[in-house]
């Protein structure tokens, strides 16, 4: 046992000497090293790898993004996070079913309302920069009906021949008439424009 406990010491006295002479080595080569490259050198490196890396990172978490999230931008000068916030409360059809409520006829209403805080919260006043991805036009916005013109050929292209076939596709499709700002009665609305029925469906020669 006591031999055994001698030869454990005298190689631990021997290994100890190569040892500190291995690390001396390698300390030396980097004391080389520091002197072909200085300490700037280092820290020009390193910040060229950390700045790649953010920009990978940057990269990837963009890759995530729904795209609906894309088409999103912020409200005004507020942060993307309130802006999708307050669409997810207030979407675009909601917003639009209150404005048609309020009975606006034309862009200089609308205007006029804004400006005398009129619209209250849960209506944006710049419409067409909330709901950018939804945004048609002012009047489909405002829910303003279409031109006696528009209407007769929207009619034409949905094959409606009279107005029987008119009244019974409005009462149908009630919530699509009013996507298409087409009057219930185009013989009452457009009074001033109004011939007969035979020229609004096309029916004369």
């Amino acid at each position: 046992m006591l031999q055994l406990r001698r030869r454990w010491l005298s190689t631990i006295v021997i290994s100890f000497p190569l040892m500190s002479v291995g690390w001396a080595f390698v300390a030396l080569d980097r004391a080389k090293m520091l002197c072909r490259h200085p300490p700037k050198y280092y820290n020009v490196v390193l910040s060229a790898v950390a700045d790649d890396g953010g920009t990978h990172n940057d990269d990837y978490e963009n890759d995530d993004e729904d795209d609906d999230d894309v088409a999103i931008k912020p409200y005004r000068s507020r942060s993307l996070s309130w802006t999708k916030n307050y669409r997810a409360l207030n979407p675009y059809e909601k917003a639009r079913a209150r404005v048609i409520s309020f009975g606006h006829r034309s862009k200089s209403d609308w205007d006029d309302a804004v400006s005398s805080g009129q619209l209250g919260q849960y209506v944006p006043s710049y419409p067409d920069e909330m709901y950018a991805p939804e945004w048609v036009d002012w009047d489909e916005w405002l829910g303003i009906m279409r031109s006696y013109d528009d209407t007769k050929n929207l009619a034409s292209m949905l094959g409606l021949k009279s107005l029987v076939e008119y009244f019974i596709f409005v009462k149908s499709n009630n919530k699509r008439a009013e996507g298409l700002r087409i009057p219930v009665r185009p013989d009452k609305y457009y009074k001033d424009e109004w011939i007969d029925e035979d020229t609004f469906f096309g029916r004369s020669s």
